[in-house]
């Protein structure tokens, strides 16, 4: 059973919108690909792949939320990222059954999702404002990288888990060695916590029926 963990948003990131809702998932089977979600997630495609990313609200929330950061340009909201691929008829990148089982929730909802190792965290998840002096080190790199003051970012106890709503570190990413972890759909100032939490449990349905997991605990 995963350990007990709690989130915290901030103040300061609530008032720019942030809201959370959480769920740690246990004993899941961590595979490349599963036949019967490769097939859910055409249907979804099929059903998406028109969806106006232009000027849907959710989107424009997140846009906002980065559009004081210096390079603002260079960032874009993960669910728009991924229908963009649609749009361009392609499919959606297959990393791995967890990934995977999220990925096509932010697609059909348009928020943020992320999951991460519980075992690699440290105390609890809190979404504050970064300092500019946090450690955090990219997915798929070994050195630090450098973080604006000003951010917001999802945090354990040493270190910045997701920076922003776009860049997961490295430390704490799903493999097939992972055993349990944590998995949150982050909303902004347009969204409803309902919303947040339906589209939790669309990602606990899925890695239910299509992983195996348990859902041990929803926050």
């Amino acid at each position: 059973m995963g350990r007990d963990i709690k989130l915290f948003v901030t103040p300061e990131a609530k008032k720019l919108g942030i809201e959370v809702v959480l769920a740690v998932i246990t004993n899941a089977n961590i595979v490349n690909k599963v036949g019967a979600l490769e097939k859910h997630k055409k249907q979804v495609i099929e059903r998406i792949k028109e969806a106006d990313i232009i000027k849907n609200p959710i989107l424009e929330a997140y846009r906002e939320l980065y559009s004081n950061l210096p390079n603002h340009e260079d960032f874009m909201p993960p669910a728009e990222y991924l229908m963009k691929i649609i749009k361009k008829g392609k499919r959606l990148p297959n990393i791995n059954s967890i990934v995977d089982s999220y990925n096509i929730v932010s697609a059909e909802t348009l928020l943020s999702i992320g999951a991460h190792d519980l075992d690699k965290i440290k105390g609890d998840i809190v979404f504050r404002i970064t300092e500019g002096n946090e450690l955090f080190i990219p997915l798929g790199q070994k050195q630090p990288e450098k973080v604006n003051r000003g951010e917001y970012a999802c945090m354990d106890d040493e270190k910045i888990l997701c920076r922003m709503d776009i860049r997961q570190c490295d430390q704490t990413k799903i493999t097939k060695d992972t055993e349990s972890f944590i998995v949150y759909v982050q909303g902004n100032k347009n969204t409803e916590k309902d919303y947040l939490y339906k589209a939790l449990n669309q990602i606990c349905d899925n890695i239910e029926k299509f992983c195996k997991g348990n859902i041990v605990k929803i926050i």
